[in-house]
């Protein structure tokens, strides 16, 4: 199946293909579907792998500044679902964080591991590879987890 540059892409963990067209002539049941970006797919297979539910993986980027291509909001966020155990993953690598809910008053409640960075475009690297670096860091760091130890920890730390 094809992936649309500017739409809404659904990919199936479970054959590991994009969802094209008319959604509901898939095969797989939807409880395997997350809305993803390409460069998420990684991520999003390696976290099915341990057993942790995605729902979204997607990257933004928003421009701050009023030169053109200098200032930008650098924004990756995997919502999981439901909340886990920080034990489960452990520490992330840095600046990456856990977000169970939103910012008082409100709080509403989130499921979201997500790195945030106001990047500065000084000419080293386009904006293109410092988020495929930051992605690229995540799955890394995912490869260090054993699955099954994983999925052992969130039957033990289940909510």
């Amino acid at each position: 199946m094809a992936y649309e540059e500017n739409g809404i892409n659904m990919f199936c963990v479970q054959c590991k293909d994009w969802i094209a067209g008319d959604w509901s002539t898939h095969e797989c049941p939807s409880e395997y579907w997350v809305v993803a970006d390409k460069e998420m797919v990684g991520i999003v297979s390696k976290l099915n792998a341990m057993g942790i539910t995605t729902l979204t993986a997607i990257w933004t980027t928003t421009e701050l500044s009023d030169w053109v291509d200098y200032e930008y909001q650098i924004t990756i966020k995997i919502d999981v679902g439901k909340r886990i155990s920080e034990a489960v993953l452990g520490d992330l690598p840095s600046g990456w964080h856990y977000f169970w809910e939103t910012a008082p008053p409100i709080k509403v409640g989130m499921h979201m591991i997500a790195f945030v960075e106001r990047w500065y475009n000084l000419g080293f690297e386009s904006i293109g590879e410092r988020i495929a670096s930051e992605i690229k860091r995540f799955e890394e760091f995912l490869d260090e987890k054993d699955a099954e130890a994983v999925k052992a920890l969130l039957l033990l730390t289940s909510y």
